[in-house]
């Protein structure tokens, strides 16, 4: 005989004070929320489609913002860099943070002060990071030139080299980018079961193969969530040290458009122009995030 149907437990109905106390709580939130991102957002909408210098009165212009991103050289050789930054940064960064993670979870003698120095870059300013590693990227006096010296090698003048410049900006932001990446896939190595290491062991797995075959399929939602962390980090984060750093020299060579779309609006007084420039570039994230959704899903179909 078929078992009868379960009754679902009712649901606690909530009174009308739980639900004001409820709105009180969030309210704050809710507020700055609307205030500093949906305020700023709409506005930024609606000045795309105006001219404005920031001293005048706004002239509106309609399309003309958006049909001048198609023929702009400047914005080509930004956006140029911004996809470079991606590159060479977003993956290295998830591969090392990955491996930091595994080594600094294991209980060994003296990994706890390793675990501090990893974390150093989480509580220093990007200002003075910035500094930090620009006299590290001295010709002469920078410790990478002195090391490389020591093999042989002339290092070349880092943030003044229109070939070097953007790497030696990028080795510096995966330092700052590492620490968040551990902490976050050390907290994905909690969660894995300790019997599966110990039956991965008895069978005769090394420690690469236990990297491998356990380690990383377990904490695969992590590395999603990494991945588009760090896509939103190497396309916003380059602004800041770039800057500071190189003005996003030499030639343009490191300018990001993070960093071309405050020069428009700031320093060359074209906020409308700007704006349009925001908008571009909430596309291409967009675009990034739903590429790498579309492959999880993909992955998650083609896996038994």
């Amino acid at each position: 005989m078929p078992r009868p149907a379960r009754a679902r437990p009712a649901r606690p109905r909530r009174s009308a004070a739980d639900l004001a106390s409820a709105a009180l709580l969030i309210a704050p939130s809710l507020a700055g929320y609307a205030v500093f991102v949906i305020g700023p957002t709409v506005v930024g909408i609606v000045l795309s489609f105006f001219s404005w210098d920031l001293f005048s009165p706004p002239r509106y212009v309609g399309l003309k913002n958006f049909d001048r991103l198609f023929h702009d050289a400047a914005m080509l050789n930004a956006l140029g860099n911004t996809a470079k930054f991606l590159l060479l940064g977003v993956i290295p960064t998830v591969v090392i943070g990955f491996l930091l993670a595994v080594f600094v979870n294991v209980s060994i003698k003296g990994v706890g002060g390793v675990r501090t120095l990893y974390f150093v870059p989480l509580v220093t300013s990007v200002a003075v990071s910035s500094i930090i590693w620009a006299w590290i990227f001295q010709p002469q006096a920078g410790i990478v030139n002195r090391l490389l010296k020591l093999i042989g090698i002339n290092g070349p003048d880092w943030l003044t080299d229109t070939t070097w410049a953007l790497p030696a900006l990028t080795i510096m932001l995966i330092w700052l980018s590492v620490p968040l990446v551990i902490i976050l896939y050390l907290a994905a190595l909690q969660r894995i079961p300790e019997t599966l290491y110990e039956a991965a062991k008895i069978d005769g797995a090394g420690a690469w193969a236990r990297i491998w075959h356990i380690v990383w399929p377990n904490v695969s939602t992590t590395t999603i969530l990494i991945l588009l962390l760090e896509i939103l980090n190497f396309t916003a984060a380059p602004f800041e040290i770039a800057l500071i750093m190189t003005d996003g020299g030499p030639l343009h060579g490191t300018e990001s458009l993070s960093l071309y779309i405050y020069k428009t609006a700031f320093a060359n007084s074209q906020v409308g122009y700007a704006s349009a420039l925001s908008i571009l570039q909430f596309v291409v994230i967009a675009l990034a995030v739903v590429l790498l959704r579309t492959l999880q899903q993909l992955g998650k179909r083609r896996s038994p």
